[in-house]
């Protein structure tokens, strides 16, 4: 599909917006646009199905404000995992649990018997090679690192395939996810997952430290817009969006 076969299909109305839509069309790309209208409704096959851009910017702008807070969640995630791996065995490096990747840099078990330090592999690797070596670590100290271990394996591969959604800018809500399970919740929903990232961090930063915080509170805000009032007051307005289209993990 072409720019201009898109834009056919969208209302729009001010000067502004077209000049918006153009502009965001032209920097994200069709094929995002075209999944978006698609889970608003748009019938490509029918030459009169519609949508109106307010509606395709809005869901565009929430779906961005959900990968930009869940990528730090990842990156705090990813960060505790080196930590403790660091930790543990920073001074007792030669353990059989290591596992080599493909790539030279995720050669992990090679690396450390060459005489890198510990710390310093763990840098170079990627998410999933790093989910690779908590995978194969002895089932006690696994417990050691998560609260709840319940298919962990399979929550592991959940919250890895959320890295990659997020890392490629995928729509996420209209991603087909992997099954994980939270607190007997087994789904493949982008709910789920976020909650699943959550229960694999540390407790610190799942409800911050007043409850109302971490990544639970930085989820719910996605919902908002916050602007200025006449009074040059900041305050924060829901999105014009349906509910079924909003995330909550309260």
């Amino acid at each position: 599909m072409t720019k201009e076969e898109l834009m056919k299909r969208l209302i729009i109305g001010s000067g502004e917006e077209k000049n918006d839509s153009e502009f965001y069309i032209r920097v994200k790309g069709v094929a995002i646009h075209q999944k978006i209208m698609t889970h608003l409704g748009v019938d490509f096959s029918r030459a009169d199905s519609t949508v109106e851009w307010s509606k395709v910017s809005a869901l565009l702008r929430y779906d961005k404000k959900l990968r930009d807070k869940i990528y730090i969640y990842l990156a705090t995630l990813e960060e505790y995992l080196r930590a403790y791996l660091s930790n543990k065995y920073e001074s007792i490096p030669n353990q059989s649990f290591w596992h080599d990747g493909r790539k030279q840099r995720s050669k992990v078990k090679t690396r450390i018997l060459q005489g890198e330090h510990i710390s310093d592999v763990l840098q170079s690797l990627e998410f999933g090679d790093l989910m690779i070596q908590i995978k194969n670590l002895p089932p006690i100290y696994i417990k050691e690192i998560f609260e709840s271990t319940d298919e962990i394996q399979l929550n592991l591969d959940a919250v890895r395939e959320l890295r990659n959604a997020v890392s490629h800018h995928a729509f996420l809500i209209g991603y087909e996810f992997k099954l994980c399970n939270v607190c007997e919740d087994r789904s493949n929903s982008l709910k789920n997952n976020i909650k699943n990232l959550r229960q694999l961090l540390p407790k610190e930063y799942r409800f911050g430290k007043n409850g109302k915080g971490g990544i639970t509170g930085e989820i719910e805000n996605c919902k908002y817009d916050f602007e200025f009032d006449d009074q040059g007051k900041r305050v924060k307005r829901l999105m014009l969006l349906e509910s079924k289209d909003m995330i909550s993990i309260i």
